[in-house]
C-alpha cells in the first residue's frame, strides 16, 4: 500500500502499516483539557489527547480543532491517529523576523515514524505560518500533506453576503478568477480568501513555498458566514492545473509539507498583499533597479506577418513620434518580437537588435522552452545529435501530454537543457535584452517520470527548468512570463502576464481587469504585472481609453498596433492621442498595480480601482456596458478622509472639480474615467474654496492650471516659504510651469486690477 521505487525498502515501510491501521480502526479520541499557548496576537489551544489545535487570532476563532493529515501509500492518516502528542513553545528568528512558535510532535505506536508540526507567529507580521515534516529510518512516500485540516464548522465573518475567492492555478485558456457566495464547496489554487464585501473583513489562506507542491485550498462553506470544513494541502491536481495524473509523490526519509499562511484581516485586500509579501520573503524576487518597462510587442496586431521591415518601421515610428512625447521610462522603450520571429533571418535579427539600441530602445525576443510545437517524436532535438523529441516528452499513462496543440517537454532532461543553451545563447549573441517566455505550465505537469530521478513532482521539474534558464541568463535580460503558473514567482522573472491574450475591445479590457481585481497583489511577488498588448484599431475611442488605462493601472506598458507602412493610419493617430498623455504616463511610471474598491460577482471584473502614490489617490472608474452610467462614489469608501475637501482631476479630459463627501461622475459606454484626487489646499485649508481662483492639480510636479477670472489678474507670483518670489507668471496664461522647483509648499499670489490679493497654497512634488 506504500508506493516506493525499490522492493528492497518496501518491507520496512510496510512494518508501519499495522500500527497505522490499528489507530484507524480502534482509536477513539477523547478530548482532554486543552493547553493554551500565546504566540503574539495568536492563541493556540492544543489538545494533548488528539493533537488538534484551535487557532485564535486577536480573540477570534478562525480554525477549530485543526490537525494535519497526510497520505502514506493509499492511506490518509490524521494526526489524531498517531500517539504521544506533545507541544512546546520556542523562540523564532528566521527570514520572516522574530517571534514565538509552537512545536507539536507525535509518532506511530512503534516509533517508526515521527511527526513534527510548527506554528510560527511573528513580531513583525499579523499572520501565522504552519507546516510539518515526517521522518523515518526508511524511505517515506506521500503525495498529499495538509498542515491545516478541520471539519469543525466555525463562523468567522459578520452575517451577510459573504464571499469565497477562487484563484486559478495559471492564466491559460482565458481562465478567470471567481467569487462565489457562501454555501459551496470549492478548491482554490495556491491561495484562497473568505471575506465580507461590506466590512471587507476576511481570512486569507495559502502556501508560501512552491518548490515541491501544488497547493489546494479546499473549503465547504455553509449558511452565510460559516466555514464548515477547511483543508490547505500540498498535492492538488485537476484539469485546472492542466494535469491528467495525480500529484507526484514526495519521497525520502524526511519529507515536508508546504508552508501555509493564515491570517484574518480587517481588509481582505491588505491580507492578499501580506500573503504576497510573505511569498517574496520566502523566495526573494529578481533584482531590478530600472523603471517600469514601456514597450511594443508584435503579437498585438502583426502576429504571424512579422518581418524585419515592419518591425523596423514600427520601432522607427515609436522612436520618432511617441518617445519624444513621453512614451518611455528611464529613457528607453522595449521593442519585442513575439512568435514568428523566425520569419526573420539570423543576420537581420542581429541587425534589428543593433539598430533598435541605436535609437535608445531595447530589443526583445520570445520563446517557449517547455513545448514541442512540431509534435514530431522522431525529430532530433536541437542541440543534440542522437536524442529525439520522443525521449524528452512528459508522458502521462504512456502518452505525450498536449496543451494548446503542443507537447510538453521534460525540463530536467539533459537534451532539453542543451536545447535551452542553444536558443538562449543565440538570443544573447544577437543582442536581445528582453525575453518573453511562454507556455510554461507545460513544464510543471505531473508525469509518468522525469529524467532526473530526484524529481518526482511537476513543481520540482518546473523549478529545475526555470532555475537553469535563470542561471544561464544571469542579469543579462529582463524576463517576462506569459502563460505560466502563478507560482513560483519573481525569483525567476521580473514580470508575469496577469491574464491570457487580450487586445483592443472592452471585453478584452474587462477580462484583463478580472485578473487585476483579484490578482493585483502579484506585483509584490513579481516586480511588475503585465496586462498584455494594448491595441487601438478596430474599436471606439472610449475603448481605447479604457484599454490603455487598464495597462497603466496593471503594470508594464505593452502596446501592439501595427505602426508600419502596412498598418492602419488610424493606429498612429490614436497612438499619438492616447499613448502620450503626460499625466497618464506619469501614473504608469510611478504607480504599483491598482486594487479593487469593491469586488464583482462571479467571474466578472471590478469596475473601480484605486492606488495611492505619496499623498495622491488615483481612481479608475470603468463602464463595461453599452449605456452611459452615472455614479456617485463615496470618497471615504475609496480611502479618503471623511469631511475633507479634494480636487478631482480627470486625466483624460483634463477637467477638475472640488469634491467633498462624494464624487459624482458619468462614465460613457465602454469607457473609463481616470481621476487624480488630491487634498484641496487652494484656500490654505482643506475646507471649501473661498477664493475666486483655484489651482489644479494640486499637488503637481511639472505644471499647474489656474482657473478664475484671469482677465482681472494683474500679477501672478509664486512665493517660497521664506517669502521670496521664485516665479512670475504671465497673467494671460492659465497653465503655470512649476517644473524645476524644489519640492515643498508655496503660495501663489494673484493680484487683480482693483488691488485685491488672492493667496492660494500650492504643493510642489
Amino acid at each position: 500500500m506504500f508506493p516506493v521505487p525499490a522492493p528492497a525498502i518496501l518491507y520496512p515501510i510496510r512494518k508501519l502499516l499495522p500500527a497505522i491501521l490499528l489507530f484507524l480502526i480502534c482509536f477513539v479520541g477523547q478530548a482532554g483539557n486543552p493547553e493554551t499557548f500565546q504566540l503574539n496576537q495568536w492563541e493556540l489551544s492544543f489538545d494533548g489527547e488528539t493533537g488538534r489545535t484551535t487557532l485564535i487570532q486577536d480573540g477570534r476563532t478562525l480554525v477549530r480543532e485543526s490537525q494535519a493529515r497526510f497520505r502514506l501509500g493509499e492511506q490518509l492518516v490524521r494526526l489524531e491517529e498517531l500517539t504521544g502528542h506533545e507541544a512546546e513553545a520556542f523562540s523564532i528568528e528566521d527570514a520572516f523576523g522574530t517571534g514565538r512558535g509552537l512545536r507539536i510532535t507525535a509518532r506511530t505506536e512503534d516509533g517508526g515514524l515521527t511527526f513534527t508540526q510548527t506554528y510560527r507567529a511573528y513580531d513583525q507580521h499579523p499572520f501565522l505560518l504552519t507546516g510539518f515534516s515526517l521522518e523515518s529510518a526508511q524511505e517515506l512516500s506521500s503525495n498529499h500533506m495538509a498542515p491545516v485540516y478541520s471539519t469543525r464548522p466555525q463562523a468567522i465573518l459578520p452575517p451577510g453576503s459573504n464571499t469565497v475567492l477562487w484563484v486559478p492555478y495559471d492564466n491559460d485558456k482565458w481562465v478567470r478568477y471567481r467569487t462565489l457566495d457562501f454555501g459551496t464547496t470549492v478548491t482554490s489554487y495556491e491561495v484562497g480568501a473568505f471575506f465580507d464585501p461590506a466590512s471587507r473583513n476576511g481570512l486569507v489562506a495559502g502556501s508560501v513555498t512552491h518548490d515541491t507542491w501544488k497547493t489546494g485550498v479546499l473549503s465547504t462553506t455553509g449558511g452565510n458566514n460559516s466555514i464548515n470544513s477547511l483543508e490547505v494541502f500540498g498535492g492538488v491536481t485537476s484539469y485546472e492545473t492542466r494535469d491528467v495524473l495525480p500529484h507526484g509523490a514526495v519521497r525520502g526519509t524526511r519529507i515536508e509539507s508546504p508552508l501555509i499562511f493564515l491570517g484574518y484581516y480587517e481588509d481582505w485586500r491588505r491580507g492578499m498583499e501580506d500573503y504576497a509579501d510573505a511569498n517574496r520573503i520566502s523566495a526573494p524576487r529578481l533584482p531590478w533597479d530600472q523603471g517600469k518597462p514601456f514597450g511594443w510587442n508584435s503579437w498585438g496586431a502583426i502576429q504571424t506577418d512579422l518581418s524585419y521591415q515592419n518591425a523596423t518601421e514600427v520601432a522607427e515610428y515609436i522612436a520618432e513620434n511617441l518617445m519624444p512625447q513621453g512614451f518611455l521610462n528611464d529613457s528607453t522603450v522595449y521593442i519585442g518580437l513575439d512568435s514568428y520571429w523566425d520569419n526573420i533571418t539570423y543576420s537581420n535579427l542581429v541587425r534589428f537588435a543593433r539598430e533598435t539600441k541605436s535609437r535608445g530602445q531595447q530589443p526583445g525576443i520570445y520563446w517557449s522552452p517547455f513545448v514541442d510545437w512540431g509534435r514530431n517524436p522522431d525529430r532530433t532535438v536541437e542541440g543534440s545529435t542522437n536524442v529525439f523529441y520522443r525521449d524528452i516528452y512528459l508522458y502521462a499513462n504512456g502518452q505525450p501530454q498536449e496543451i494548446a496543440t503542443a507537447y510538453a517537454i521534460d525540463p530536467t532532461h539533459p537534451a532539453s537543457k542543451r536545447r535551452m543553451d542553444l536558443y538562449l545563447e543565440r538570443f544573447i549573441n544577437q543582442g536581445f535584452t528582453y525575453l518573453k517566455l511562454d507556455f510554461l505550465s507545460h513544464g510543471a505537469l505531473e508525469s509518468d517520470g522525469y529524467y532526473n530521478p530526484d524529481v518526482t513532482t511537476g513543481k520540482q521539474a518546473y523549478n529545475e527548468g526555470m532555475q537553469y534558464i535563470l542561471d544561464y541568463l544571469g542579469d543579462r535580460m529582463f524576463i517576462n512570463l506569459s502563460i505560466a503558473p502563478l507560482f513560483p514567482g519573481g525569483r525567476y522573472a521580473h514580470s508575469r502576464r496577469i491574464a491570457c491574450d487580450a487586445y483592443a475591445g472592452i471585453n478584452d479590457t474587462e477580462y484583463t481587469l478580472n485578473s487585476l481585481s483579484y490578482g493585483w497583489w502579484l506585483d509584490r511577488v513579481y516586480t511588475y504585472n503585465d496586462a498584455d498588448n494594448v491595441v487601438l484599431t478596430g474599436v471606439s475611442l472610449g475603448e481605447n481609453r479604457a484599454r490603455y488605462t487598464s495597462s497603466v493601472i496593471t503594470g508594464i506598458i505593452c502596446v501592439g498596433d501595427n505602426f508600419s507602412s502596412t498598418g492602419y493610419p488610424t493606429a498612429k493617430q490614436r497612438a499619438e492621442e492616447f499613448f502620450t498623455n503626460e499625466e497618464v504616463n506619469r501614473v504608469a511610471r510611478n504607480a504599483k498595480a491598482f486594487y479593487p474598491v469593491e469586488p464583482a460577482r462571479g467571474g466578472a471584473a471590478a469596475d473601480m480601482f484605486v492606488q495611492t502614490v505619496e499623498d495622491t489617490l488615483y481612481l479608475a472608474v470603468y463602464n463595461y456596458t453599452t449605456s452611459h452610467q452615472s455614479r456617485e462614489i463615496d470618497l471615504e469608501r475609496i480611502g479618503l478622509e471623511r469631511g475633507m475637501t479634494y480636487t478631482a482631476h480627470e486625466l483624460w479630459s483634463d477637467e477638475s472639480e472640488i469634491v467633498s463627501g462624494s464624487l459624482e461622475t458619468t462614465v460613457p459606454r465602454r469607457d473609463v474615467k481616470f481621476f487624480k484626487i488630491t487634498r484641496d489646499f487652494s484656500s490654505g485649508t482643506a475646507g471649501p474654496q473661498t477664493s475666486d481662483y483655484r489651482l489644479f492639480p494640486n499637488p503637481a510636479r511639472d505644471f499647474v492650471r489656474l482657473s478664475g477670472d484671469l482677465e482681472e489678474a494683474r500679477e501672478i507670483l509664486l512665493i517660497n516659504p521664506a517669502g521670496q518670489v521664485v516665479r512670475r507668471f504671465d497673467p494671460a496664461l492659465n497653465r503655470l510651469t512649476v517644473g524645476g522647483l524644489k519640492p515643498g509648499v508655496y503660495i501663489l499670489s494673484v493680484t487683480t486690477r482693483d488691488g485685491s490679493r488672492h493667496s492660494l497654497r500650492f504643493i510642489k512634488h
